[in-house]
């Protein structure tokens, strides 16, 4: 991969295939592009969920520190996500600026991934902590190399406003697939801390496998990126920042994505805690987590007709007011309250539909507005803007989460442990959620982005462009 120099030729696609955007996605295009957020999400989500019960309760490893890990992990973030998205923008290769850089993201997420869960059995103290941290900082980096370019490719593919929807409706319908599979079989081999590590090692090794390959063909698959994107690249990376947070939208969109991460960023974390010490159910963790995922995946249809029909930001905020009473509904959960608990998973997921749909097409619609407005398409630095401020916020309540614990008086691998510890537990899952939401909600309300400015905007971009 080369940044600016000569046009260098485009594509990866069949000879003569039409590039990617210039008319209506059929399902063939759309599944092709969705296929690898299987794989990439159950990873993703594998780590974010399990990996501190992982570390703390079969490696031995203390909470904070592998909490401290993941934050660090995320402020890192804040380095490589805008650099990715920067130079996915200014890239020049032969298969396209942004499936060169999923290209070189299938081979490293195997990696690392596998590096994570399966330590050498030899290492401890802090040989293992060491492992640990750079295992971890190196799957969020090649995490940062599939997600980045795979966004920002998504709201490359079609500018029409049904198609928009069904590109990341899809896009959230895969991934949600992935998470349902990671809580399904991840989780469950976490149920028996004896047998968890050689399990999950397998587990995630024949994960990664499958996520490298769904990438290769999705590469293939595709027809050539537009060339005329290409061409219209940010001129400088300071000038793209600049851009990104002068537009209001977008600037709201980043703080809502904030406060929404801090709302929802510790509940998969903190799940297998509240199963196992609070309910008194450590059997049921994988089905708590599936209540919460299946709901999710069956509402991403209903989410995407509505988003069809409906304004789609008013549609987002209510979803989220829906997720924060049903998260809030875990604020009272106890020992043998797994009804309470499976209820408010249900109504919660079947919420959380919405944002990762909805809330991608809108971003999408942003970025159609900074091309109006500035001349350039520059998606690859709109999507890593949002993805750090998601990530970063998500981190820092898995690190929260992590000294809440040790605050609190929690002992790894202990069959009993203190009310205080358990009441912060309930807190974190249940209190914390309902205040992130209400102000998530607060902020969106200021998103200007409306339907019909949308097509004004479109029209404007067609005008232009036809003039040319």
């Amino acid at each position: 991969m080369t940044e600016g120099g000569p046009e260098a030729p485009l594509g990866a696609g069949p000879p003569g295939a039409e590039p990617l955007g210039t008319g209506r996605l059929g399902a063939g295009r759309l599944v092709s592009y969705a296929l690898p957020s299987i794989g990439t999400s159950f990873l993703f989500a594998l780590m974010l969920v399990g990996y501190l019960n992982y570390a703390t309760e079969v490696l031995g490893v203390s909470a904070s520190l592998v909490g401290l890990v993941f934050f660090a992990a995320r402020v890192w973030d804040g380095i490589s996500d805008p650099l990715v998205g920067y130079a996915s923008d200014r890239t020049r290769a032969r298969f396209g600026r942004r499936k060169s850089w999923l290209i070189a993201a299938a081979p490293t997420l195997f990696v690392t991934a596998v590096a994570a869960w399966s330590p050498p059995t030899g290492l401890t103290g802090a040989p293992l902590a060491l492992w640990i941290a750079v295992a971890v900082f190196a799957f969020y980096t090649a995490f940062t190399l599939f997600e980045v370019p795979h966004m920002a490719l998504g709201a490359e593919l079609t500018q029409h406003r049904r198609d928009r929807v069904r590109v990341f409706g899809i896009r959230q319908f895969a991934g949600t697939l992935g998470l349902f599979g990671a809580f399904a079989l991840g989780a469950s081999l976490l149920e028996d801390l004896s047998t968890a590590r050689e399990r999950l090692s397998w587990l995630v090794l024949c994960a990664g496998i499958v996520t490298a390959v769904s990438i290769g063909w999705m590469v293939a698959a595709l027809p050539r990126e537009r060339p005329d994107y290409a061409a219209r690249r940010p001129s400088g990376s300071l000038r793209a920042a600049r851009d990104v947070w002068r537009n209001r939208d977008a600037r709201i969109l980043l703080f809502v994505y904030t406060a929404e991460q801090v709302a929802t960023g510790g509940i998969g974390v903190l799940v297998p805690f509240v199963v196992r010490h609070v309910l008194r159910t450590p059997d049921l963790i994988a089905e708590m987590l599936v209540s919460y995922t299946l709901p999710a995946l069956l509402s991403v249809p209903v989410w995407m007709a509505l988003g069809e029909r409906f304004d789609k930001r008013r549609l987002w905020m209510i979803a989220m007011g829906m997720s924060g009473f049903g998260f809030g509904l875990l604020c009272f959960v106890g020992e043998g309250t797994v009804g309470l608990m499976l209820a408010a998973s249900l109504f919660a997921g079947f919420a959380s539909g919405c944002g990762p749909t909805l809330g991608q097409a809108l971003k999408a619609d942003v970025i159609d507005g900074d091309d109006l407005a500035t001349g350039e398409r520059k998606e690859g630095a709109y999507f890593a803007a949002w993805n750090l401020v998601r990530k970063v916020a998500a981190g820092g309540m898995v690190a929260a989460v992590g000294f809440a614990l040790d605050g609190s008086g929690f002992v790894a691998g202990a069959a009993e442990q203190t009310d205080f510890a358990k009441n912060t537990m309930v807190f974190l899952i249940g209190g914390v959620p309902i205040a992130g939401f209400a102000v998530a909600i607060l902020l969106l309300r200021g998103f200007g982005m409306t339907q019909e400015k949308h097509a004004r905007i479109l029209a404007q971009l067609a005008s232009r462009d036809a003039g040319r």
